[in-house]
């Protein structure tokens, strides 16, 4: 915890969370997308563009479909996290599963165990930190300060075969934020590419998105994207130490993936209640806040 403590308390806020511009945007079609764009493709051009040969200013207006916050963790925060999961929450094996979804059973191993944050310290100092983060997420996407309060945290610890079905969560307070955070990624998932780089497709049973997160907020198919109407789903590719946030609505779930007998794939997730100080309006989505 003293690690946690200390990379969170000698950084700015701003310094903790890696986000590139056309993130900040909160275009969710450029969440994995837009962070191999140019600075060009990335800002929101409703700033001043050049003109081009014929005279006449182009910009493009993307419109916000849902925020999605990624944030980038040390690795001595990782490794203590791991640690303590090891020696407590392990060794304890409080089952969460009871109000998930998560089809994790395969392996003698798999679990999805409650991290405690109230009366561990850990889980208390960490939880504390989620809460700020949420916090900002709020702010950078409508611009209103917000009080919050954590309603849950837990692990999943998957092997070979498991996976979770598309679900969303629920908090006790009508606008909620949740979180997932990669903690240990075996070799078969993080071997495979990147669709926000490279993305070759799922034809002739690739297995491109095994163990991938998966995200959709709209109803939008192949056909649509011959209509200019974008994709409105999305798959992650975990990284250790990586932290994704966003509106506890977001439908998502995960893949299963086929390694090595031993092979675990650990998250972290958690269920954030946001009370908003201040009554929000349409105008707070409107407004340009890159």
């Amino acid at each position: 915890h003293r690690n946690i403590n200390k990379q969170l308390n000698h950084r700015k806020m701003k310094e903790e969370i890696k986000l590139t511009p056309y993130l900040a945007t909160a275009i969710a079609e450029g969440f994995c997308e837009g962070e191999g764009a140019t600075e060009e493709q990335q800002i929101d051009t409703g700033e001043e563009v050049p003109k081009n040969s014929g005279g006449i200013e182009i910009a493009m207006r993307p419109k916000v479909a849902v925020n999605v916050m990624r944030c980038q963790f040390p690795n001595e925060v990782v490794t203590e996290l791991n640690q303590h999961i090891e020696d407590v929450l392990i060794p304890n094996n409080v089952d969460h599963s009871k109000g998930l979804v998560g089809q994790i059973r395969q392996h003698e191993r798999s679990a999805q165990l409650t991290f405690p944050h109230e009366g561990d310290e850990v889980g208390e100092m960490f939880s504390g930190v989620l809460q700020r983060l949420a916090r900002e997420f709020v702010d950078r996407s409508i611009g209103i300060e917000c009080e919050t309060s954590m309603e849950s945290m837990w692990t999943v610890h998957s092997y070979s075969g498991d996976y979770n079905p598309v679900h969303d969560h629920g908090t006790r307070t009508p606008m909620g934020v949740s979180c997932i955070m990669y903690l240990q990624v075996p070799r078969c998932i993080a071997t495979l590419g990147n669709p926000a780089e490279n993305f070759d497709g799922l034809n002739k049973s690739s297995g491109a998105v095994d163990g991938f997160t998966y995200l959709t907020w709209g109803t939008n198919g192949m056909r649509d994207i011959n209509m200019l109407r974008p994709i409105t789903e999305e798959y992650i590719k975990p990284e250790v130490g990586t932290l994704i946030m966003f509106p506890s609505w977001l439908r998502h779930g995960v893949m299963p993936f086929f390694g090595k007998e031993d092979d675990e794939r650990r998250t972290f997730s958690a269920n954030i209640n946001v009370n908003l100080k201040e009554k929000l309006t349409g105008d707070h989505y409107r407004k340009d806040r890159t």
